[in-house]
């Protein structure tokens, strides 16, 4: 390819591309979301597992310090997740579906996030963000 063609044409893909990214940074946005949770579970941290909660929770960290508490009674010893990516499912501006793809770690055991029984969880946009609107916040681990 000559230097003026190859200057004509990689500004041409490089648009195309972000063309046909479309929910690309929704997708990140909501992978940050996962990632942001499940660290919240790994450090304790329940206002950061409250920040991450839909307004449309009813007490926000009540719900997080019981599903803090929850799974640390369940644990043994040290815990890791790893968020390697998301599938998501019916995503609009405000809502989607998403489901985080990764593991986890408990000592010696070690599984997928995914489920198996394909439950996704809802997410809604808000003001600051993806957050989750599945209140009950409940493990299968």
């Amino acid at each position: 390819m000559t230097p003026l063609l190859r200057a004509a044409v990689v500004p041409m893909l490089g648009l195309a591309l972000v063309a046909c990214s479309g929910g690309g940074s929704d997708e990140h946005a909501i992978e940050n979301t996962f990632r942001d949770f499940f660290a919240a579970f790994e450090d304790g941290d329940e206002d950061a597992l409250a920040g991450l909660l839909s307004e449309r929770c009813e007490d926000r960290q009540r719900t997080a310090l019981r599903a803090i508490v929850s799974f640390e009674s369940r644990l043994t010893g040290d815990v890791e997740f790893d968020v390697t990516g998301v599938e998501i499912r019916d995503l609009t501006e405000t809502t989607a579906e998403a489901m985080p793809v990764g593991t986890y770690r408990f000592d010696d055991d070690e599984g997928s996030l995914s489920s198996e029984a394909d439950e996704f969880a809802a997410l809604v946009k808000e003001d600051d963000g993806w957050k989750l609107a599945d209140c009950n916040i409940l493990f299968g681990f």
